[in-house]
């Protein structure tokens, strides 16, 4: 078995924390999109106020409460919709970063290895020269 160099583990482990980003990524993103579709039903609901002229108190201290309600709600949601995208963002900067480390430590893991394919090639080149000689004396 060969042994790893230190860079083919040093690309494993970014691979595995680049991984672990894309994992706390996807329900980010789903939670993303679920509050946008909320906070489009709420601003249908805000849209679509009772434009009925005669309303008595009740329903139009009813009415009231409810807009305010919504209102609070949409701004709850925006919110929290800046906050993932915060969050997303900072995650897929770690992700680059790891993806980048990652890559850097497999080129040099392949230049490591094709040093030491071309070292034992000479070496073999070397020995199949001393062997030729020893033949022919």
């Amino acid at each position: 078995m060969n042994k790893k160099n230190l860079f083919d583990l040093l690309a494993l482990k970014e691979k595995i924390s680049s991984s672990k980003y894309i994992q706390k990524l996807r329900p980010l993103n789903d939670e993303k999109l679920k509050i946008i579709n909320i906070l489009e039903q709420l601003n249908d609901l805000k849209e679509n106020k009772n434009t009925s002229i005669s309303m008595s108190a009740w329903e139009l201290k009813s009415a009231s409460n409810i807009q305010e309600k919504i209102f609070n709600q949409i701004a709850i949601a925006e919110t929290r919709i800046e906050n993932i995208k915060i969050e997303i963002n900072d995650l897929e900067k770690k992700f680059i970063e790891h993806e980048i480390r990652k890559k850097r430590a497999f080129d040099k893991s392949l230049s490591i290895n094709k040093e030491k394919k071309l070292e034992s090639d000479k070496k073999l080149d070397d020995e199949i020269q001393t062997y030729s000689k020893s033949k022919l004396i």
